[in-house]
């Protein structure tokens, strides 16, 4: 268990003021996805369609059934996921600090020389430094994170354990890197994926869905790291445990409670307290009643609707599962849906058959007799909800601006909250701490893996020395902050993946500033308004190829504790007027 930190974390969020002892790191870093788990198990990003800001509505659906290049818009979406910004950040740091492969003295410099791929880690014919160490389960959490990162869908390395006939594949996912997969890695690819793994560190075991945003490859990787225009339902908890009701039904189910047969669709954005209206069908909303009794009557639709709280889906009756009813729409035959803006301003769509028959375990999910119609347009509309009367003499309250309900919302409204930019090189010239010596963090012949000690004198230093992280405007204590997020270990034995510098930029004064400026880019020129840091400063050089992390919700990396150490802000991650800034 680690200790708290002894500091006091400031920090406001509109009309409260808060002090919070530290951060507690109870599990910090040791909680790690087991061998049969996927990483980054975020939402695939699907930049289709168009979102509009009017009160009347907006509607989703395919642009075109081809593509310019003679490709079918299935294709089209498949490239679309492979593109992706939003993951899920889930990588133990205590795994990346304490591997046989990125941690190993011997097998450190040995990685970027040899392709990211099957040959190099097998046990029999493999690199000397490399074979064996995927024995190692930590190792093999690190290696599904570093393929995630650096290969693209379709590529992959398996590994097969001779001692025990176990097999592994680890599959490609962001493809930051995909020449990795077949030549060595230069040194602009062992940044970026560097900064990509950082960036996915979650010293509290779980996975919190993250923005990633910054330029990678744009000459042969066009979107990558680039927000996109819309954002999927996140179908799993933040264990990392699939939701029930995106399941594959194993007995026929009928309804909107079921728990099965759901497909996630799109996250859209509204006012909290707002009322919102959406349905299926291509043309806007008007005139929708208040009154579900305006639904009787209508065609029963094959399709059913679900919304719920936030950026991910949810089961009927859940904490997440917003109350909504059933109501007509004048003009259209489909019932759409009434539900009032959650707090969070977010809310996920899900939708479904409404019969979702049952399908074998050789069904994939979302498909066949599981799925009979593919829902493609949305239309969605919105209306301030009515403030009662005040009493006389009450002291009346501004409430938010109302903005229309936009569905689906962008990815960068989505994820608005800056948290800090990670970047350096894991790999590169010397970069391991020296107390890591030749035979440290390396498994044997027999599977024994012979970790490195950690003496009182070293704890809390980071064992790679070129890998940095600068934090966003709004954190109070900088120090604190990283160091929740990027270490691990018992009190006394505590290794840090990367070196905190302080503010990225200007830092909103609450406590005692940090040091200021580490990154002299603060929106890099790749997509104007992305707010990706470029240009950050870490060990006495410039790094041109940082990663820049956005948060849906600014409590979301330190979800345990009660609050969150972030400064005073208007909603939508607009620094108040009063803010004063660091000197």
């Amino acid at each position: 268990m680690r200790k708290e930190p002894d500091r006091v974390m400031i920090y406001r969020i509109p009309g409260v003021l808060v002090f919070c002892l530290g951060l507690s790191s109870a599990g910090a870093g040791c909680a790690g996805v087991g061998d049969d788990a996927s990483p980054l198990d975020a939402p695939p990003r699907a930049a289709q369609g168009a979102s509009g800001g009017s009160s009347v509505g907006s509607v989703f659906g395919p642009a075109s059934d081809t593509l310019a290049g003679g490709g079918t818009a299935s294709e089209l979406l498949a490239y679309q996921d492979a593109v992706q910004g939003v993951w899920g950040n889930g990588l133990s740091a205590e795994a990346l600090t304490r591997n046989a492969l990125i941690a190993n003295p011997r097998a450190n410099p040995v990685m970027v020389t040899v392709p990211l791929a099957t040959a190099s880690y097998a046990d029999d014919g493999g690199d000397l430094a490399l074979r064996y160490q995927l024995r190692h389960e930590p190792t093999r959490e690190v290696m599904r994170y570093l393929v995630a990162c650096a290969l693209e869908q379709g590529q992959s390395v398996s590994y097969t354990d001779t001692s025990t006939g176990e097999e592994f594949t680890f599959d490609g996912k962001i493809g930051i890197c995909p020449v990795w997969g077949v030549d060595q890695a230069g040194p602009k690819c062992q940044q970026l994926v560097s900064a990509c793994m950082l960036s996915l560190v979650n010293a509290m075991g779980r996975s919190i869905t993250v923005s990633m945003r910054g330029q990678a490859f744009p000459e042969h990787r066009p979107g990558l790291l680039t927000p996109a225009p819309s954002v999927r339902v996140v179908t799993t908890t933040e264990d990392g445990e699939p939701i029930p009701s995106f399941r594959r039904c194993l007995v026929d189910s009928q309804g909107t409670s079921r728990s099965c047969g759901w497909t996630a669709e799109h996250v859209g954005s509204c006012t909290p307290g707002s009322i919102v209206y959406i349905a299926t069908g291509g043309a806007p909303l008007t005139g929708c009643s208040d009154d579900p009794a305006s639904a009787a009557g209508l065609p029963v639709s094959d399709t059913v609707l679900r919304v719920c709280s936030g950026i991910r889906g949810c089961d009927a009756g859940s904490p997440e599962h917003i109350n909504q009813s059933e109501v007509g729409c004048n003009g259209r035959a489909e019932p759409a849906l009434r539900f009032v803006c959650p707090s969070s301003a977010y809310f996920s769509l899900m939708s479904g058959p409404r019969t979702s028959v049952r399908a074998s375990l050789a069904t994939p999910a979302g498909s066949g007799a599981a799925a009979l119609q593919k829902v493609r347009h949305f239309s969605v509309a919105s209306r301030p909800r009515p403030s009662p009367p005040a009493p006389p003499g009450a002291i009346s309250v501004a409430e938010a601006e109302f903005r229309a309900a936009v569905y689906p919302a962008a990815e960068a409204d989505v994820f608005s909250w800056r948290e800090g930019a990670f970047y350096g090189n894991l790999w590169g010239n010397e970069p391991l701490h020296p107390r890591l010596k030749a035979g440290m963090n390396e498994v044997d012949r027999n599977g024994n893996f012979n970790p490195a000690p950690t003496p009182r004198e070293f704890s809390g230093q980071a064992i790679y020395q070129h890998a940095f992280a600068c934090t966003g405007e709004y954190w109070t204590d900088h120090a604190a902050y990283v160091g929740e997020r990027l270490c691990a270990g018992a009190e006394g034995e505590i290794d840090c993946v990367a070196t905190s510098v302080g503010a990225c930029d200007e830092s909103l004064l609450v406590t005692d500033c940090p040091p200021l400026h580490k990154c002299a880019v603060t929106d890099g020129g790749l997509v104007e308004g992305d707010r990706d840091f470029q240009k950050c400063e870490g060990g006495e050089r410039t790094w041109g190829h940082p990663i820049t992390v956005f948060l849906n919700h600014p409590s979301d990396v330190v979800r345990d504790f009660p609050f969150s150490p972030f400064a005073p802000l208007l909603p939508r991650g607009l620094p108040s007027p009063g803010a004063q800034f660091c000197p």
